[in-house]
């Protein structure tokens, strides 16, 4: 069985935090939405990363282990992405940024 990583139910509190932010929180919201992208794209890298480990037949394949990883990774690419991760979200925040700049001018 296959899980699929939706954001939505992963982090619902993030979602709903985000569709009620002032404009003063812009920067907060915009940059916590990139790290959320980040940590996104690393779970994706690690499921990948996942795939390619061979199936050796010494340990058992359940479903309890499958999610015990899918959960495992989701919070290590969370906190990965919040201790800079691999500097994605900086770089997306700095282009959004720069293109808000651009367009307020």
């Amino acid at each position: 069985m296959k899980l699929a990583f939706d954001p939505q139910v992963s982090y619902p509190e993030i979602m709903a935090n985000h569709e009620n932010r002032s404009d003063k929180n812009d920067q907060n919201t915009l940059k916590q939405l990139c790290q959320d992208f980040e940590s996104i794209f690393i779970n994706s890298l690690f499921k990948e990363m996942r795939k390619s480990i061979p199936d050796n037949g010494y340990l058992k394949h359940e479903m309890s282990m499958e999610i015990f990883h899918e959960m495992m990774d989701m919070e290590i690419a969370r906190e990965m992405s919040n201790r800079g991760g691999l500097g994605l979200a900086r770089l997306i925040y700095e282009q959004l940024q720069y293109k808000k700049d651009a367009e307020s001018e």
